[in-house]
C-alpha cells in the first residue's frame, strides 16, 4: 500500500509539474507578444529612419566632392550643387524634428501642463495659412468654423495636427478640386473634419495609413516621409480623443479627429487628487 501511495504521489506529482510547466510556457509566450511586436516596431522603425536619413546624406556627400574637385570656380558657377545641398539639409532637418517630436510623446515622462485654449480660433488661424497656397493651386479651400469651442491642451500641437491634416489633403486633392475643413461640437466632443475631393484611398491600405514612415504611393509622396499623419496620431492620442478616414470614389476622402471636451483638465484633475 506505501509502495503504491508513493508512486502514485510520484506520478500526480510530475504531471502536476508537467502541466505547470506548460501553462507557464503558454503565459510567459503570451505576456511576451505584445514586448516582441514593440521590439519588432522599433527595428523597423530604425531601419526605416536610417534609410530616410541616407538618402539627403548620400546627395549632400556627392555635392560636396563635386565642390571640392573644382576649387578654382567660384560660387556663383557651382550655385547649383550648394542649393542642392541647402535643400536636402533642410529636409533632414525636418525629418530630425518629426522624429524627435515622435520620440518625446513615446516617452510617457515627458507631460506638459495644458492649458484652456480656443480651439475654433487655433483652427482658424492654421486655415488662413494655407489659404494663400490653395489658391496659387487653384484650388477651393472651404471652412466651417463654430466659434467658442474651448478645449485643454496644448495650442501648439493642435495647430499642427490641423496643419498636418490640411497639408494632406491640398497634396492629394484632385486637380481644380475642393478641400473643406469643418469643426463644430456634437454632444461632448469636438469634432474635427477635413475633406477632400479626388482619387480614393485603396481600402487595404486604410489601416495602416497612421503608421510610420508608411506611404500610400510611395511616387507620388510629394517629398514627405510618412510621419505626418503619425504626429497627428499621437497629438489626438494625447489629447484623449481620436482620429479616423474613410474614402470613396463617390465622396472623396475625409479625416474625422473626435476631442472629449474638457477631458485633459479631468484626467490632470483625478492625477492631482491622487
Amino acid at each position: 500500500t506505501m509502495t503504491e501511495l508513493v508512486i502514485s504521489s510520484l506520478l500526480v506529482g510530475v504531471l502536476a509539474l508537467l502541466a505547470f510547466f506548460f501553462v507557464s510556457l503558454f503565459l510567459a509566450n503570451f505576456a511576451l507578444k505584445p514586448v516582441e511586436a514593440a521590439w519588432n516596431r522599433q527595428r523597423q522603425f530604425i531601419a526605416d529612419a536610417s534609410h530616410e536619413l541616407k538618402t539627403p546624406l548620400t546627395v549632400i556627400l556627392a555635392n560636396q566632392k563635386i565642390l571640392l574637385a573644382h576649387p578654382e570656380k567660384s560660387v556663383a558657377q557651382q550655385s547649383q550643387w550648394i542649393e542642392n545641398t541647402q535643400s536636402e539639409g533642410e529636409r533632414m532637418k525636418v525629418l530630425v524634428e518629426d522624429l524627435l517630436f515622435l520620440a518625446k510623446s513615446d516617452d510617457a515622462k515627458s507631460t506638459e501642463a495644458p492649458a484652456e485654449l480656443n480651439l475654433s480660433d487655433a483652427v482658424q488661424s492654421t486655415i488662413l495659412s494655407f489659404a494663400s497656397l490653395a489658391f496659387e493651386s487653384g484650388i477651393a479651400l472651404n471652412d466651417t468654423v463654430q466659434p467658442g469651442i474651448l478645449l485643454t491642451g496644448n495650442e501648439q500641437k493642435l495647430r499642427r495636427l490641423c496643419g498636418i491634416l490640411l497639408d494632406n489633403a491640398l497634396k492629394y486633392v484632385n486637380p481644380r478640386g475642393t478641400v473643406d475643413l469643418d469643426l463644430r461640437t456634437e454632444g461632448g466632443s469636438a469634432v474635427l473634419r477635413v475633406h477632400n475631393s479626388g482619387s480614393p484611398i485603396p481600402e487595404t491600405e486604410l489601416p495602416h495609413l497612421f503608421e510610420r514612415f508608411y506611404r500610400v504611393d510611395r511616387a507620388r509622396s510629394a517629398g514627405g516621409y510618412g510621419l505626418g499623419l503619425s504626429i497627428a496620431q499621437s497629438i489626438v492620442k494625447e489629447h484623449g480623443g481620436k482620429i479616423a478616414v474613410a474614402s470613396a470614389a463617390e465622396s472623396g476622402t475625409t479625416f474625422t479627429v473626435t476631442f472629449p471636451l474638457r477631458s485633459v483638465s479631468a484626467r490632470k484633475g483625478r492625477k492631482d487628487a491622487t
